[in-house]
């Protein structure tokens, strides 16, 4: 078998190598940009593998398939870019990478907290243009004795959950799917008005699907204490920026934590991008949100378990016709 593993970060190349030699299979590393001139050259592979992608064109799924490729492989846990329809409609096979590292993107998440309630931000700033000054603008807050609400409690809004509540915060959670495992730290409350009321915090932790795109928007932030927090570190889509930067100009929302951009596609992994985008730039240039680029993930293990678990789905699919990871319907 040989597979096709497009646009990997560079600091996996040495675990693409690593899973080559445990597996005894090889895989080929391609930097192009995944298009139709590419599909046409798979027929010399068995299986792929897809990092960085922008929706695919709809008769994409099909042309894929018919070079005999059974499957693709993301190395994501997000999925909102692939059409799960058109896959089906093909008889492609799509996994993903489901808990590749919790762990780093809740400890991501608790600093974001952390930071916007130290005023990291605007201390930072400060240091930089050497005012060492003790103002009102960077007097912290303790997280203790917090209510922290968490939109989407899956394995990483849980892993958050018992790192707040540890620190002695109050945690309520709106989820669609509410764990019995999770009653012991965490309240969870029937409406998400209720959790926008009661919250001095929330952080984000949804998949993006159609029902809750641009969730939070001037209507839900209307409904937001005065002065709270927002974090997100989970899917662009979930926030409608534009009235997110009006909240913050306001001051009902106090400050802002962001991992993720609705529109960063062409902005993020880049150096020095050219964007014509006059709301990215607000975010930059907002001294009460702090923005970093979708990196919440990124680290050593979430980068060896996102090539290992990918590969060997792809693997797992060939051999099987099937995969645990499948994330379309048999």
């Amino acid at each position: 078998m040989k597979f096709i593993y497009y646009k990997p970060f560079p600091q996996a190349i040495e675990y693409i190598k690593e899973w080559e030699k445990d597996n005894n299979i090889e895989v080929e590393v391609s930097s192009n940009k995944f298009d139709y001139k590419e599909i046409e050259k798979l027929s010399a592979y068995d299986g792929l593998v897809l990092t960085t992608i922008k929706e695919l064109e709809e008769d994409m799924y099909q042309k894929i398939a018919d070079q005999d490729i059974k499957q693709i492989a993301l190395t994501s846990v997000g999925f909102d870019k692939i059409d799960l329809d058109k896959a089906n409609e093909s008889g492609l096979v799509i996994t993903n990478t489901p808990d590749y590292s919790p762990e780093s993107i809740a400890e991501f998440t608790i600093m974001s907290i952390l930071k916007l309630l130290k005023n990291d931000n605007k201390i930072s700033r400060n240091i930089e243009n050497k005012n060492f000054r003790f103002t009102d603008e960077i007097l912290g807050e303790s997280i203790r004795d917090k209510t922290v609400g968490i939109y989407g409690l899956g394995t990483i809004g849980f892993l958050v959950a018992q790192s707040l509540k540890a620190m002695g915060a109050k945690v309520i959670s709106y989820t669609p799917h509410p764990k019995g495992y999770a009653r012991n730290t965490v309240e969870f409350v029937d409406d998400f008005n209720e959790l926008l009321e009661k919250s001095d915090i929330i952080t984000i932790h949804s998949a993006l699907v159609d029902e809750n795109y641009h969730q939070f928007d001037k209507k839900a932030f209307s409904k937001m204490k005065n002065g709270s927090y927002l974090v997100n570190i989970a899917r662009g889509g979930l926030v409608n920026t534009k009235d997110l930067l009006d909240a913050v100009d306001s001051r009902k929302i106090k400050s802002v934590a962001l991992d993720v951009y609705e529109n960063e596609t062409g902005i993020f992994t880049h150096k020095n991008p050219s964007y014509d985008d006059d709301i990215f730039d607000r975010l930059l240039s907002n001294p009460n949100i702090i923005i970093t680029n979708h990196i919440a993930f990124f680290t050593k293990t979430a980068i060896k378990n996102q090539v290992y678990l990918s590969l060997d789905s792809v693997k797992e699919v060939l051999e099987t016709g099937d995969s645990k990871n499948r994330i379309n319907k048999n």
